[in-house]
């Protein structure tokens, strides 16, 4: 036999909008709190602090080292031009030497080449040139002898700097740490109480008319616990976020497992009373519910099937899941208020007979 669902269809109709609703519901506190939220660290006046490589002397230092900079780049480029013109005068120097000793070799030379008016002439050029290539090289030996103590006076400056940075940076952290430590208990501020008031709710007023409000209270609440708490919590180099963790879980296993012995301990009980009180527990809609997925209504075990035999009663706790009416024997689930076949009420469902007419007074 298919089974079929007892809730009737503008009812699901109606909890799907429910549901809908309290999405909506959820999305606006959530909207809400977020402008809260997003506003506490406006409580303070310095919330952000400064960093820890932004202190007046380190400005100043930095100002020292940019100075050098530019007196390093202004002796650079002259050093540039000083190498340029002694690479031209090296080769002018070799070129004019090369050219004298040619000229030497191809002259034949009739008086003493000391006293030969050309040769020292060229003697002269030659020395000259020599003379103007040392004086370049003097230059940039100057130049290099002053950049040198501006790259030690920067090497010096930056150590400062640094030294400066690591004294400032354990200060600065402990300024941050404690910083987010009050954004963190001004979140943990709002979000408690929402927590509680959520738990309350699930415990106590879930059977509540207002559920569906409630519930997205509900969902809002664990979202602003999970998206503008969680991520907050100190770190501590991470133990506090897996010591939080472990707890958490720790709580939630033993909530389960005390709900779990509970259930077990109440099934059992349940299961030990007589079939017709246990099935006056056992509302008409979670009936068809359970039967639909094959599931005993009286036990929540599956349904025991062997092969092609009629599975009239549950082979765990013995409550009838199928039986005949009483009117024209068709097969029909236990929980079905009328026959289906000739529309005759369930033997539970039929109506006590009517009284009699009161007897009239004789006058």
């Amino acid at each position: 036999m298919d089974m079929v669902k007892g809730v009737r269809v503008p009812e699901r109709l109606y909890r799907g909008v429910l549901w809908l609703v309290s999405i909506v519901f959820a999305g606006f506190i959530i909207g809400l709190g977020n402008l809260v939220i997003g506003d506490l660290p406006l409580v303070e006046e310095q919330v952000y602090t400064a960093p820890a490589d932004d202190t007046p002397a380190i400005r100043q230092l930095r100002k020292d080292i940019a100075q050098i900079g530019r007196d390093k780049a202004g002796i650079d480029d002259k050093l540039e031009i000083q190498r340029l013109q002694l690479d031209q005068a090296t080769r002018a120097s070799t070129t004019a030497g090369e050219t004298f000793r040619a000229w030497i070799a191809a002259r034949t030379a009739t008086t003493n080449p000391q006293q030969d008016p050309e040769v020292l002439a060229r003697t002269r050029e030659l020395e000259q040139l020599k003379g103007n290539e040392r004086a370049i090289q003097q230059a940039i030996a100057d130049l290099e002898n002053v950049r040198a103590p501006l790259d030690q006076r920067e090497s010096a400056l930056r150590s400062h700097e640094n030294d400066l940075i690591n004294e400032a940076l354990p200060a600065q952290e402990r300024a941050m740490f404690w910083q987010e430590l009050r954004v963190f208990g001004l979140r943990l501020l709002i979000t408690l109480p929402m927590l509680a008031v959520a738990t309350w709710m699930v415990v106590k007023k879930r059977k509540s008319d207002h559920w569906p409000l409630m519930r997205g209270f509900v969902l809002a609440a664990v979202f602003v616990f999970f998206v503008e708490l969680v991520p907050y919590l100190p770190s501590y180099g991470g133990y506090i976020r897996y010591a939080v963790g472990i707890a958490l879980t720790f709580a939630a296993g033993h909530f389960l497992i005390k709900n779990m012995r509970a259930y077990i301990a109440h099934r059992t009980e349940v299961e030990a009373e007589a079939e017709q009180e246990r099935r006056k527990r056992v509302s008409h809609d979670e009936a068809f519910k359970k039967m639909a997925a094959k599931v005993c209504p009286g036990c929540d075990r599956p349904i025991a099937t062997t092969g092609d035999a009629e599975s009239n009663f549950c082979v765990h706790c013995g409550m009838t899941l199928f039986d005949h009416c009483h009117s024209c024997n068709t097969r029909k689930m236990a929980f079905f208020r009328f026959c289906m076949t000739c529309g005759t009420p369930a033997k539970d469902e039929e109506a006590p007979p009517p009284l009699a007419p009161p007897t009239p007074v004789p006058a």
